[in-house]
């Protein structure tokens, strides 16, 4: 066992990457009620994505609440692909715990698209509010003032998709040793805040209500065809 596994990752590390996609790199730039914005990419993501890694951003916040409310609120949806390295993808757990935030329930979600049936991943996140010190922001009561959040993902493939980290390394591999190349793996995710004056639930159907609209027109699988205004992928390689 031990020499199949050298063997299937000397494999996997040799061969090529298939330049295409399993997805058209766009999230719309129009939203009725919304106003968008285009985000960049962090310092984490800088450091841990190679140059070749192609990345769209789009911030959604409601243009008819006051401004502070509405960047609360706002929809924070991510498209990342693989270059010619799709390890540097890594499980989004690295990067939610580096910025404080506790993974309170793991949930796998099957959301109806008009494109066919499609799992995610939900982790519900929790973080201690902090004051400029450092320090634990207290309520009234002296507790602790907690901010909850909902962090939706999942993992597109060439052909399909899955919300599993493990089953995505898997069909990495073994599509390596049946097709003798390496595919370019897509990460989306969508992340919301939760407000606590609304009801439960309702940032996390925020979230879903975006994934089931928009998912066939960016995942191949779903529906998505190659668009004009979509962005174009890096070169495998390229600085």
């Amino acid at each position: 066992m031990a020499l199949a596994t050298v063997g299937a990752c000397k494999l996997w590390s040799d061969s090529e990457t298939n330049p295409v996609a399993g997805v058209v790199v766009w999230l719309p730039d129009e939203m009725l009620g919304y106003r968008i914005e285009t985000g960049e990419m962090g310092e984490e993501e800088k450091r841990w994505l190679p140059s070749d890694t192609t990345f769209l951003k789009r911030i959604y916040a409601e243009d008819w609440l006051p401004k502070a409310e509405a960047d609360f609120r706002s929809l924070n949806a991510t498209l990342i692909v693989a270059g010619s390295d799709s390890r540097s993808l890594h499980r989004p757990q690295v990067c939610l715990t580096a910025q404080h935030w506790t993974i309170e329930k793991r949930e796998v979600v099957k959301l109806e698209t008009e494109g066919g049936p499609l799992e995610v991943m939900d982790f519900h996140l929790v973080r201690t509010v902090r004051n400029q010190d450092g320090s634990a922001r207290l309520d009234e009561k002296g507790e602790p003032i907690y901010l909850r959040a909902h962090y939706v993902y999942w993992w597109i493939g060439p052909d399909a998709s899955t919300p599993s980290d493990e089953e995505r390394v898997w069909l990495e591999v073994w599509n390596s040793i049946l097709k003798g190349r390496k595919e370019r793996w897509a990460f989306p995710s969508v992340m919301v805040y939760v407000d606590e004056r609304k009801e439960d639930g309702e940032a996390q159907e925020r979230a879903y209500q975006f994934i089931r609209k928009y998912a066939p027109d960016f995942q191949k699988s779903l529906g998505a065809e190659d668009r004009e205004d979509a962005v174009e992928l890096k070169s495998l390689g390229s600085e």
